[in-house]
């Protein structure tokens, strides 16, 4: 089958929910492939392809035809919303209860398993209901103001097809989640500036008890997560990256580990060692948030570095000479 029909499928999975993806992308191949030996006789030349891919039309609205109608956010951003809502319910209850239990433990708060339990539950809820109505916000936005994901809409061109293995393609589900995530952070930490400090308590109209926190390390932290939103934005807008748009990002959350460090892992685990004062004759434990800075910082520039790399130096063949996953 000629290779334009593959980058063809390719892109439309590239607008299809996961679950749904493969099935898909199967189901079109084989169509494709059937009216290609109907009209050529399993013999087309790559001017037929081009002719019959013109027919199917952008692989973005043939993605948008297989799904149902939307009403607040159309087919087009609908299956990117879905998963970005999707992730964000598996991931923000588990942030959520890891660290409402390790702020009752480490402040000794007066409470019952019941109690806690209850906190916990509409610490959940509350965070679920403030990501949600975020994303969706985002998507209905981008919807009702006529803003596409990616760069200006142009006539389609099946010869002008990425190839299947693209290495400067973006993967639209993690940067739109990227995006929603660091605007969560972003909220959540201007709640934190607002009261003075750290604190499970979200209440906006009474005082609550905080952990305080270097103010000006919160800000730096906001702005960290704001810059690395703008350069999601960037990529999703373009539809792939570039290499000036990865040092941007690689940039920003380094600065991001920065203010993770002096925000959260300084302030907790200086409460942790007051708490508990017997941890600080382990090995290492008075060093553990300098450790989590490298570490991450390490794993940032490993990866940051490792993309780069690999959309300057990537071989052109069909397989780059660093695996990636093809929907990306």
């Amino acid at each position: 089958m000629s290779d334009l029909v593959e980058r063809y499928v390719a892109q439309v999975g590239r607008y299809l929910p996961k679950n749904e993806r493969e099935e898909i992308q199967n189901e079109l191949r084989s169509l494709l492939q059937d009216q290609l030996d109907d009209r050529y006789k399993g013999a087309p030349g790559d001017d037929d392809v081009v002719e019959l891919l013109s027919e199917f039309g952008d692989p973005r609205e043939m993605a948008a035809s297989y799904s149902s109608e939307q009403y607040l956010v159309g087919p087009d951003l609908y299956p990117t919303m879905m998963m970005v809502l999707q992730r964000g319910w598996i991931w923000i209850p588990i942030l959520v209860v890891l660290i409402r239990v390790l702020v009752a433990f480490l402040t000794a708060e007066p409470t019952t398993l019941f109690g806690l339990f209850l906190d916990t539950a509409l610490a959940v809820v509350q965070a679920l209901f403030v990501f949600s109505a975020i994303v969706v916000l985002i998507f209905a936005i981008m919807q009702h103001s006529g803003v596409e994901l990616d760069e200006t809409k142009q006539e389609f061109d099946p010869r002008n097809l990425p190839q299947v293995d693209d290495r400067a393609a973006i993967d639209r589900g993690e940067v739109a989640f990227g995006i929603a995530f660091n605007i969560f952070g972003i909220f959540i930490l201007s709640y934190f500036l607002r009261v003075g400090g750290l604190t499970m308590r979200f209440n906006p109209t009474e005082a609550v008890e905080v952990l305080p926190v270097p103010q000006s390390w919160l800000i730096v932290f906001i702005i960290a997560l704001a810059g690395e939103t703008l350069v999601d934005v960037l990529a999703l807008r373009r539809g792939r990256w570039s290499v000036g748009l990865l040092l941007a990002e690689m940039v920003m959350k380094l600065l991001g580990v920065l203010g993770t460090y002096q925000v959260l892992m300084v302030p907790l685990f200086g409460l942790l060692f007051a708490t508990v004062p017997g941890l600080a004759n382990i090995p290492f434990a008075e060093r553990a948030p300098q450790i989590f800075a490298v570490f991450a910082a390490f794993v940032i520039l490993v990866e940051s570095v490792s993309k780069i790399v690999k959309l300057v130096f990537g071989t052109s063949d069909k397989r780059p000479f660093i695996s990636i996953d093809p929907s990306r």
